[in-house]
């Protein structure tokens, strides 16, 4: 097995962490956060219309992140090909940190949510914060970081020679 180079090692980690912080804002730019109505009695009410923008701010996280985590995963096999089976869990651990960057990213440059929208008029709708409520969403992030993995692993497995496996009578 040859020596891994560092250098390849760190700038994979630091790309892959830069496209979370990409990704974060992509998230914020394309998801649109639920919006919560101001009532008339003052309460703010978020319609069942407008709950289902609480499961379209998830799925774009996903898809933003397993596109993402599909290339790098692809592009870090060729590049960090001398990793052998340790290149598994470095994907692994590498797209679950991005995933959570982009998470943080995206919440940080996001709407505020309603609780922070000042002297409201009635009928206004108030956006809420872009949320992540449960861990699926996050794996999706190494499980195709996994599958570019696997795919550049394919399409560049090279032909075994005729005689490994046989046997000599």
């Amino acid at each position: 097995m040859k020596p891994i180079s560092l250098k390849k090692l760190w700038i994979s980690v630091l790309a892959m962490l830069l496209l979370g912080v990409a990704t974060g804002a992509v998230w914020q730019w394309q998801a649109k956060p639920a919006e919560w109505e101001v009532r008339s009695d003052g309460s703010i009410v978020l319609t069942e219309i407008a709950a289902r923008d609480q499961f379209g701010v998830i799925v774009v996280f996903v898809i933003a992140g397993a596109i993402v985590s599909l290339i790098w995963g692809f592009a870090a096999t060729f590049a960090l090909r001398d990793l052998g089976w340790r290149l598994t869990p470095f994907v692994i651990l590498t797209t679950l940190v991005a995933a959570v960057i982009a998470w943080q990213v995206g919440v940080a440059l996001g709407p505020e949510g309603p609780r922070a929208a000042v002297d409201p008029s009635v009928g206004d709708l108030l956006p809420s914060k872009l949320e992540i409520d449960s861990i699926p969403p996050f794996v999706a992030w190494p499980l195709f970081g996994m599958l570019g993995v696997v795919l550049s692993t394919w399409m560049s497995k090279e032909e075994a020679p005729e005689h490994v496996g046989a046997y000599e009578l």
